[in-house]
C-alpha cells in the first residue's frame, strides 16, 4: 500500500495518490508531508486487516465495520458490534423467570376450573329468573362429566320448569339410571314422561316404569302404575302378571280386584271381570267406573251410562276416563250435546289422543266446523296414531266447505302417516267433485282392494257407476253396499240407497 501522508489542508491522512481529500474535499497537493510519527498509518504489517480488532478490511474502507475504529486516523467513531451469542448464564434468569410465570398461570387456571360449581352457578342464574342461562350451564357441564347424577337431576327439573318436558324425561332418566336406588329420581322419569305430548308419552311412560319396578320390586305404587300402563298399552298378558304382584305388595284385596276386572274385560274375559267386580263397594267410584267399563264393552249401553254418571258424580270432577267414557257412550246413542262437555280437554290437562279425536267429532257432528278443523289440525301436527284419521277427517269437512284444494291438501298430509281404505275412498269423493270419474274410480278400487268389505267405499264405485250410465254395475256396488251396511250396522244412508237400487232395478228391467 502507498505511504499515507498529511493533508496540506485539514492535516488529515489521505492517500496521495487521490485527487482529493476525502476528508475536506481540497485538492490534494502532491509532494505532501508523510504521516508524522504521532499520526502514523493505524494498519500494521499484518496487510488488510483493522488494527484495532484485526478483522479484514478492504482497499478504500475508511471506518471498521467491527469495531468503528476510523482507518485513517486510529480515532473510535462509531460504537462497537455485539455480534457475540448472547451468554447462557445471561439468560438463565429471564427463562427462569418466564417459567414460574407460566407455572402461575397454568396453576391459577387449573383452581379457576377446579373451584367452579356448575350446579351452584345454574342455580344462582334460575333464582333470577334465567332458567334458559341456567339450562345452558349444566348442559355444557353434563357433555363432559357424564357421570354428574347431581347435575343431570338439577338439569330435569329446570327443564320441568320450562315445560319443556321431553328433554326433563331424558335427564331425569339418565339421573335414575346413574343412582339406580333413588326412587324419587325414578318416579320424576315417569312423570315427565307422561306430559310428554302426543303419543310417544305412553311409550317412554312404560319404559320409566319397568325399569323402576325391576329398582324398585317392593315399591306398590310404581308396580299399580305399571300394571295401568300395561293394560292401556294393550299388553294385557303382562297386565295380569304386574296385577298379580301387586297384590302381593298391596294387601288390600278390594283395590286390586278393581284392576283385575278391568284387565279381564279388556281381555275379553267378562266371567272373571264379573267376579271381580260384583262384589266391589258400591260407594267406590273406581269400582263402579269398571262396572260402567264392563258394561260398555258388553254393549249394555244404558246401564253403562248410569254407572259411569255415578261415577263421575261422586268424583268433583275428576275422573277422566269415566268422563270420556261417558262421552263416547253418549255419542253412541245420539246425544252429542251430552257428549261434548264430558269429552272436552280440561286446561292443563294431559287429554289422550283418542279422547281428543272424538272431541273432535262431536264438534263436527255439532256443526261446529271451525273448532273441529282446529282440533283435527292438533292432532294432525303431534303425529301419532290418530294424525292419519284427522287428516281425512278434515278432508271431509273441506269437501262439505267446497274447498276441494283444501281437502287435497289434508289428503296429501294424511298420506305422510299411509294409506287407508277410508283415505281412499275419500280422494275418490274428491275426484268425483272434481269432475274426474275415472280418477275418482281409480282410488275407490284401490279402497276395494285393501279391504273389500269396507261399505263406503262399495256405496261411492256404485254411485259414480250410475252417473256413468253402467247401471248394472251401479246396482251390484250398491247391492254389495247394502250387505256390509246391514252387518256392521252402518246406517245413515242405508233406507235411501236401498230405495235407489229398487228404482235402478226398475229401469234395468224395462229396457
Amino acid at each position: 500500500m502507498a505511504a499515507k501522508v498529511n493533508c496540506s489542508i485539514c492535516g488529515k491522512l489521505t492517500d496521495p495518490s487521490l485527487e482529493n481529500c476525502p476528508h475536506c474535499g481540497s485538492p490534494n497537493e502532491t509532494g505532501g508531508s508523510p504521516a508524522s510519527s504521532s499520526s502514523e498509518d493505524v494498519r500494521d504489517a499484518k496487510g488488510d486487516q483493522c488494527p484495532s480488532c484485526g478483522s479484514p478490511v478492504q482497499d478504500g474502507d475508511i471506518v471498521c465495520v467491527r469495531c468503528g475504529v476510523n482507518l485513517l486516523t486510529g480515532d473510535q467513531v462509531a460504537q462497537k458490534q455485539e455480534v457475540e451469542t448472547e451468554d447462557e448464564t445471561n439468560r438463565t434468569p429471564y427463562v427462569v423467570g418466564t417459567l414460574a410465570v407460566v407455572v402461575v398461570v397454568l396453576v391459577a387456571a387449573l383452581a379457576f376450573v377446579l373451584l367452579q360449581d356448575p350446579i351452584k352457578d345454574a342455580r344462582q342464574k334460575a333464582r333470577f329468573g334465567d332458567i334458559l342461562g341456567a339450562i345452558n350451564i349444566l348442559q355444557k357441564h353434563t357433555d363432559t362429566e357424564e357421570d354428574d347424577v347431581d347435575a343431570f337431576a338439577m338439569l330435569g327439573r329446570l327443564y320441568w320448569q320450562a315445560q319443556q318436558y321431553p328433554d326433563a324425561s331424558t335427564a331425569f332418566d339418565t339421573a335414575s339410571r346413574l343412582r339406580a336406588s333413588d326412587e324419587d329420581l325414578a318416579f320424576m322419569a315417569v312423570l315427565a314422561a307422561g306430559k310428554i305430548p302426543g303419543d310417544a308419552a305412553a311409550g317412554r311412560q312404560l319404559s320409566a316404569l319397568k325399569r323402576m319396578v325391576a329398582n324398585h320390586p317392593n315399591n306398590e305404587r310404581a308396580q299399580k302404575m305399571l300394571t295401568l300402563a300395561l293394560g292401556a298399552a294393550g299388553d294385557l298378558s303382562a297386565s295380569a302378571s304386574s296385577l298379580s304382584a301387586w297384590a302381593t305388595l298391596a294387601g288390600m284385596p278390594g283395590e286390586v280386584d278393581k284392576f283385575r276386572g278391568i284387565v279381564s274385560a279388556m281381555d275379553g274375559d267378562y266371567v272373571t271381570a264379573h267376579q271381580a267386580l260384583d262384589t266391589a263397594d258400591a260407594s267406590d267410584r273406581d269400582a263402579r267406573f269398571a262396572q260402567g267399563y264392563l258394561a260398555s264393552l258388553e254393549g249394555k249401553s244404558e246401564a253403562a251410562s248410569a254407572m259411569l254418571a255415578e261415577a263421575l258424580g261422586s268424583s268433583d270432577g275428576d275422573a277422566p276416563e269415566a268422563s270420556s267414557r261417558l262421552g263416547l257412550l253418549y255419542m253412541a246413542q245420539g246425544e252429542f250435546d251430552k257428549a261434548l262437555p264430558l269429552l272436552r280437554p280440561l286446561p292443563g290437562s294431559q287429554t289422550s289422543a283418542s279422547t281428543r279425536f272424538f272431541y273432535a267429532l262431536c264438534l263436527q257432528t255439532s256443526g261446529l266446523g271451525e273448532e273441529a278443523l282446529m282440533e283435527f289440525d292438533r292432532l294432525v301436527s303431534s303425529g301419532g296414531a290418530f294424525a292419519r284419521e284427522s287428516a281425512v277427517q278434515m278432508g271431509i269437512l273441506y269437501i262439505e266447505r267446497d274447498q276441494l284444494e283444501r281437502a287435497e291438501e289434508s289428503m296429501r298430509k294424511a298420506r305422510t302417516f299411509g294409506t287407508s281404505p277410508r283415505l281412499y275412498t275419500v280422494e275418490g269423493q274428491i275426484a268425483a267433485f272434481q269432475g274426474n270419474p275415472d280418477r275418482a274410480q281409480a282410488s275407490f278400487r284401490k279402497a276395494i282392494q285393501e279391504d273389500g268389505d269396507y261399505p263406503a267405499a262399495h256405496l261411492e264405485h256404485g254411485l259414480v257407476y250410475v252417473r256413468r250410465g253402467a247401471l248394472s254395475e251401479g246396482v251390484r256396488e250398491l247391492e254389495r253396499y247394502l250387505q256390509l251396511a246391514d252387518a256392521n250396522v252402518e246406517g245413515g244412508r242405508v233406507h235411501e240407497v236401498d230405495l235407489l237400487v229398487k228404482q235402478l232395478q226398475q229401469a234395468l228391467n224395462r229396457r
